[in-house]
């Protein structure tokens, strides 16, 4: 039987979440805001289901809500219930609100082995949270932005304190990248062959 969804998909405090079974290495992904676990045309569910199929990681996609002041805590939650009495890592990926989420509060998660954010509004709060954030990630820390979106104006102010990668003709949704989000993340988790 060819797997197609998510094994489980739960709604906790009106914050959907997929998961896909697998070993305790953890591909987190943390959609942007409004987004769902699928994704534009099924991209997280794609991303998910390779990662599991390619390298054995167990996935876990949780939506991003507006207005949700515990959702950092909650998924973390989530993923300690599924983790029972078990060690695991993360392998966090965050897309836009999802980044900036994972940087303010998993920036001193033990858990987190490395974090990807793609385009995460660096303009937010950049100096009070964001920067400190990325200081404390250091090197477990990439950041991936498009050079047509706006956070693309904050990339020099990274230089010294955050690994970063530039995709030259991509937007905000990364649309004009040649480089697919498995491809990001099989090569900024040092996964590639």
């Amino acid at each position: 039987m060819e797997k197609n969804d998510f094994a489980a998909k739960v709604d906790f405090g009106g914050v959907n979440m997929g998961y896909i079974p697998g070993s305790e290495k953890v591909l987190f992904i943390k959609t942007g805001q409004g987004g769902s676990i699928y994704g534009y045309e099924n991209k997280y569910l794609n991303l998910a289901l390779r990662f599991n199929e390619k390298y054995g990681f167990s996935v876990f996609v949780s939506a991003t809500v507006e207005d949700d002041k515990n959702v950092f805590d909650r998924d973390m939650l989530v993923l300690d219930k599924v983790f029972v009495n078990q060690s695991y890592q993360i392998y966090y990926l965050g897309v836009s609100k999802g980044g900036l989420i994972g940087m303010w509060h998993g920036s001193e998660n033990e858990k987190i082995v490395k974090m990807v954010t793609i385009n995460a509004p660096l303009m937010i709060n950049y100096h009070s949270k964001t920067r400190p954030a990325i200081e404390r990630l250091g090197d477990k820390l990439w950041m991936v932005v498009g050079s047509l979106d706006p956070s693309y104006d904050y990339t020099p102010f990274l230089k010294g304190c955050a690994n970063v990668k530039i995709i030259k003709g991509a937007d905000h949704n990364l649309v004009g990248s040649k480089e697919s989000l498995f491809d990001i993340a099989e090569e900024l988790y040092g996964l590639k062959d």
